[in-house]
């Protein structure tokens, strides 16, 4: 019963001696029944993989108690398991087949750097919902295999928002050249003669808090991204795990939480607004990015300290993927300078536009004149 050792060559694979005598068959049979029934003294990831060889056991008796073994493992040992970094990927595609692990066992099994792209595909493809999220949140390893990406695809479970999300990592990352660092270009609202920062309050506007900055054009800000995922550090952040990810969106640097507040994993995204090293500034930036989910507009616009500025009252306006309900909230505190921009951009509501054309004609109307009563 030779069995191939898939962590040879893996950094720490070094096995216990008996766990090789074992795999290459020369063991007794008594050992080997030892082993299956959990009763050697070796540690839990080696004992695992050995139970999970044995089923293979030339011995129905050895195979029969390595699968009871295995299939009483407590509920906490698995998931400590599952967690292991040694533990091998043959024990979780064993694991993963079964139908054995749920809540925390399989996030950690789906998010483990060993698992198996075959695993993950035979997961992929009948999945229920809830599932297929954690595997979708795993985008570094659906980057690295097209194959998963179209398994998930062909799973009629995989959710509207899930679909979105393999769409974008498809058209962004999968497939694409190495990236190089490239400032992000200047850019003019679009049909704007002056934008909106150097725009002077006209008569009756009431006065903005601070200048908005310019919104970038649809291809200017493809650009932009297309420069960012050329710098090093999106590549450096695109080989870590989503706890590594999280982490880096509490402690990271502006550049870190300008990626990451991007990222389709919204527990990361999420993560960037709780960074007690957030500027203003970022905010601001933040809101004016077309390609964040939604949910991240919301927790900015519920921040009245971050709604303070103009700049981020305006972007929040002038972003369409700021849900509208939000948006009109803000209108009244544009000038109507901007108001004017809003009113002729397509890309925004019909709803919204509607309201600041209203909002824009009830400031600018002369007033009344009053009619003299007849004697």
């Amino acid at each position: 019963m030779a069995i191939p050792d898939t962590r040879e060559g893996a950094p720490g694979a070094s096995r216990h001696p008996l766990v090789e005598k074992i795999l290459a068959g020369t063991a007794p049979e008594a050992i080997r029944m030892t082993s299956a029934r959990g009763a050697l003294p070796l540690p839990l990831h080696d004992l695992i993989y050995v139970q999970v060889c044995l089923l293979k056991d030339t011995s129905p008796g050895v195979v029969q108690a390595a699968g009871d073994s295995l299939s009483q493992m407590a509920d906490e040992a698995l998931l400590a398991l599952m967690r292991d970094a040694a533990c091998d990927p043959i024990v979780l595609d064993h694991f993963v087949r079964t139908g054995r692990l749920a809540g925390p066992a399989l996030e950690a099994a789906v998010a483990h750097p060993g698992i198996m792209d075959a695993t993950l595909e035979a997961l992929a493809a009948t999945a229920p919902e809830d599932t297929l999220n954690l595997i979708v949140t795993n985008e570094v390893r659906i980057i690295k295999s097209p194959r998963l990406l179209e398994v998930l695809r062909a799973n009629p479970k995989l959710s509207a928002d899930n679909r979105r999300r393999l769409a974008e990592l498809e058209r962004d990352f999968v497939g694409k050249e190495e990236l190089r660092v490239r400032e992000a270009p200047p850019a003019a609202a679009e049909g704007v003669p002056e934008g909106p920062a150097a725009a002077a309050p006209e008569d009756g506007e009431a006065p903005a808090e601070a200048a908005a900055p310019a919104v970038m054009t649809e291809e200017e800000e493809r650009n932009y991204e297309e420069a960012l995922r050329k710098t090093p550090t999106f590549q450096r952040i695109m080989k870590m795990n989503v706890a590594e990810r999280v982490q880096l969106a509490i402690k990271g640097n502006a550049e870190e939480r300008a990626i990451l507040i991007r990222d389709t994993a919204k527990l990361v995204s999420g993560q960037v607004l709780k960074s007690p090293k957030l500027s203003d500034s970022e905010i601001g930036s933040f809101a004016r990015m077309r390609n964040i989910h939604e949910d991240i507009l919301r927790v900015i616009a519920s921040r009245k300290e971050w709604t303070k500025t103009y700049a981020t009252v305006h972007a929040l306006v002038r972003n369409p993927k700021t849900p509208p309900g939000l948006t009109l909230q803000f209108l009244p505190r544009l000038g109507n300078r901007d108001l004017k921009v809003v009113i002729g951009d397509k890309n925004i509501p019909e709803l919204v536009r509607r309201q600041a054309r209203n909002l824009f004609v009830v400031r600018t109307q002369p007033p009344k004149k009053m009619k003299k009563a007849a004697h």
